[in-house]
């Protein structure tokens, strides 16, 4: 009689725990009685989808269940007595193996270094994710090792098939590769392990297990091979295994993914750039990369601009990726059908997320789901049979591939509308979230503001450190908004932005999101509305693209909609920033007759934070002009008066309180305070680490500097050059600065005569 398949054997105990006899399932599932008799019995055992789809109808079962049933279908029944028995080839050694040197002797490390004292050596657990080249790797390291000459016992596991290995086949397909494989097959594990440590102890070998499905199929076989070399491979990370050490692999590095494909595409000759694009293209995968090498060896008439113009059509990639029995997809798709429904759902909506990276609150944000923690579990599964790569944090990437290959399951899934509901959502929420983080550095927006779409955080560094990790979703996300004419939303996300670009000057794209708010607000007619943006725009233009003159222009354009829109407070801003411009291009009269009226219009419309910035503005100009003992009691008795406020320590007060000191320091060394200037810089320098800002710092740092040097302390100048240089890095635009301020204390230290600087200001950062 025919042992019940695992499918005959579920279908059975389903039928009767829901107390159905053949007949009620036959009448319930439109199958015959017959039939499934058979499929319990074993007499059938592969039946046809629509026959389990059916059954599974009649059953009653949900989506998780109907899972696992249509995974058990899937099965084989495995004879461990049938000469196709599996293990006996192991994969050969590819002669063009490139990279994975680390990897190689970390390796090595684990399978030929001394093990620990008094335990047997570990084995090793290679995973990654689909393609990586996990068992092409595991040869290599084998082949590479001292103990190259002994014979290496391989059992491909079968890990994704509905019903992989037991560990008593392992075992058994293990030692019929051993001499004396004519003995009687074990009939338990206990007498496999005693067989197999008399053969292996008087005749040692290397073990390959390729394709583990998880830990319960494998522990048992590292336990009967304990202290031999063992390597086993695993799309999962088998993070349940004890007493083993892991090794996962990554995508090539680019030189390697290179060096791959000139052996593969000979013809390709020394057109790196072109190479390059193509390892790209493929993610640094191995399997990608193999398959497009050899699909354009198999094409002579192909040249490597054709194999690049075909691949670059994103949609058409995997479709492409294909050569003989070498297919991309059918690797990831390996992994995916191990999914249950749920995860899969979720793989298939986190590909509508483009960038590099991104946390789990969007990935719950793709799926609409509000348990952020169930959606990190999740994640964490995906994460494990390398279909994502954890990335530190909660930070998660999902390869060009994968992705490609998750937007065409989400479209064979739902249709193209609800794909453009969903990005709308993702976008929507993505926009609310940004407003909300962006509230928590304005001074009269309320951080915690129900009915918007989106997260809420706990307080500003909270919000801070999401605006920065999120900005590579967030800025395609607005700029698609303006695009698409959602322009209250644009006008709202710019304002709630506006002071938080003080603190992150470092990002780079502030002109042109300040240039779609203005947009946006003309588009709404908005006059008021349409001179806040100038004005934000304006203050890009003198910060971040250094263009004063253009900001200058910007100020007068944010003045005359003010004057259009009677809106006083939006005049004292746009002279504001048309003096400050003025001021940088060293028109000194200019300047100082935009500030004046900046505090007029400011006093008119009684904005006293408007007020005492323009009156800095004016202390400032004073400075420029020589005016040095009339601008230090200003500036002075501006900071004694925020300083007396209950708010001094708010975050617009913190920022008017730096540009002041800034000043202050330089006017303190122009009249031979030397001492002053040391200790307004360094009241300058706490405020700036209030503000988090490693760039602000730099910049008082640099005052401070100018004071030391100044009052003759050079070895305390030099230590902050220094200290200065480590918080900016050898790639900033300041450096360079710090540097030269480097050189000359160093000439100070040395005794020689330093060059008079003739600008005691060096250069004149923004206020």
């Amino acid at each position: 009689m025919t042992d019940p398949s695992p499918f005959g054997l579920l279908l059975r105990s389903l039928r009767v725990e829901r107390n159905l006899t053949l007949e009620a399932l036959s009448a319930a599932s439109g199958v015959s009685v017959r039939t499934i008799g058979d499929l319990e019995r074993g007499v059938s055992t592969s039946p046809q989808r629509r026959t389990v789809d059916a059954l599974a109808e009649g059953l009653g079962l949900d989506v998780a269940a109907r899972h696992a049933f249509l995974r058990a279908a899937r099965a084989r029944v495995r004879v461990v007595d049938s000469p196709e028995a599996p293990g006996a080839i192991p994969p050969h050694r590819v002669f063009d193996f490139s990279g994975r040197e680390r990897e190689i002797r970390d390796a090595l490390d684990v399978l030929e270094g001394e093990p620990p004292s008094g335990r047997p050596r570990p084995a090793l657990v290679i995973s990654g994710a689909p393609g990586i080249g996990k068992t092409t790797g595991a040869v290599e390291i084998l082949a590479r090792g001292r103990t190259a000459d002994l014979p290496t016992v391989f059992v491909g596991l079968d890990g994704f098939n509905p019903s992989p290995l037991t560990p008593l086949q392992i075992i058994t397909a293990m030692l019929r590769q051993l001499p004396g494989s004519e003995q009687k097959p074990p009939t338990d594990l206990d007498g496999a392990a005693k067989q197999w440590r008399a053969a292996v102890d008087a005749s040692p070998v290397r073990v390959l297990l390729d394709n583990a499905a998880n830990e319960a199929q494998v522990r048992p076989i590292l336990s009967i091979c304990s202290g031999d070399v063992v390597v086993v491979t695993s799309r999962r990370s088998l993070a349940g295994l004890e007493g083993v050490r892991r090794l996962r692999f990554d995508p090539l590095q680019r030189d390697a993914s290179i060096a791959l494909l000139r052996h593969l595409i000979p013809q390709a000759g020394a057109d790196l750039d072109a190479l390059d694009e193509i390892a790209g293209l493929c993610d640094d995968i191995p399997l990608a990369l193999r398959v497009v090498g050899s699909r354009i060896a198999s094409r002579p008439s192909w040249n490597v601009e054709d194999l690049l113009f075909r691949l670059r059509t994103a949609e058409d990639r995997l479709r492409l990726l294909v050569a003989g029995d070498l297919a991309v997809e059918s690797a990831i798709s390996l992994s995916y059908e191990e999914l249950d429904p749920r995860t899969a759902a979720l793989f298939r909506w986190i590909s509508l997320i483009g960038g590099k990276t991104f946390g789990a609150h969007l990935a719950a944000a793709a799926v609409r789901s509000t348990d952020v923690a169930e959606v990190e579990v999740r994640l964490d599964d995906l994460t494990d049979l390398g279909l994502l790569e954890a990335r530190g944090g909660d930070r998660y990437r999902l390869h060009d591939l994968m992705r490609l290959f998750g937007v065409n399951k989400l479209r064979s899934t739902v249709g193209p509308d609800e794909i453009e509901r969903r990005r709308a959502h993702i976008r929507t929420w993505l926009l609310g979230t940004l407003e909300r983080a962006g509230a928590w550095y304005e001074p009269n927006r309320e951080p915690q503001v129900g009915g918007s779409t989106g997260r809420v955080f706990v307080d500003a560094d909270d919000a801070a450190t999401w605006i920065r990790a999120e900005a590579e979703h967030w800025w395609p996300a607005y700029s698609e908004a303006a695009e698409l004419g959602e322009d209250a939303t644009v006008v709202d996300v710019a304002d709630a932005l506006h002071w938080y670009s003080d603190v992150w000057l470092a990002w780079g794209n502030w002109h042109p999101f300040f240039s779609l708010a203005v947009a946006a607000a003309r588009n709404l007619g908005d006059a008021a509305m349409e001179a806040t943006h100038l004005g934000y725009l304006a203050w890009a233009e003198i910060v971040e693209t250094g263009d004063r003159e253009r900001a200058v222009f910007t100020g007068r354009a944010a003045l005359e909609a003010a004057q259009r829109a009677g809106d006083a407070t939006q005049e004292g801003w746009a002279n504001y920033y048309v003096g400050w411009a003025s001021w940088l291009l060293n028109r000194a009269a200019d300047a100082a007759i935009a500030a004046d009226r900046a505090v007029d219009a400011f006093s008119r419309s009684d904005d006293r934070a408007g007020v005492e910035n323009a009156q800095l503005l004016a202390t400032m100009i004073h400075n420029t002009r020589g005016e040095h003992f009339a601008a230090i009691e200003r500036m002075e008795a501006t900071l004694a008066r925020i300083q007396a406020d209950p708010e001094a320590d708010s975050f617009l007060n913190l920022i008017t309180q730096y540009a002041a000191y800034l000043d202050l320091v330089d006017a303190y060394i122009a009249v031979g305070r030397h001492d002053d200037g040391i200790r307004a810089g360094a009241i300058g320098i706490r405020i700036a680490r209030a503000l988090k800002d490693d760039m602000r710092v730099a910049l008082m740092m640099r005052r401070h500097i100018r004071a030391l040097i100044a009052a003759g302390e050079s070895a305390a100048a030099m230590a902050e050059v220094d200290e200065a240089l480590r918080l900016l890095g050898p790639g900033s635009s300041e450096a360079f600065v710090f540097a030269r301020f480097r050189a000359e204390i160093a000439q100070l230290l040395e005794g020689r005569e330093l060059r008079p600087n003739p600008d005691p200001r060096g250069s004149r950062e923004a206020p």
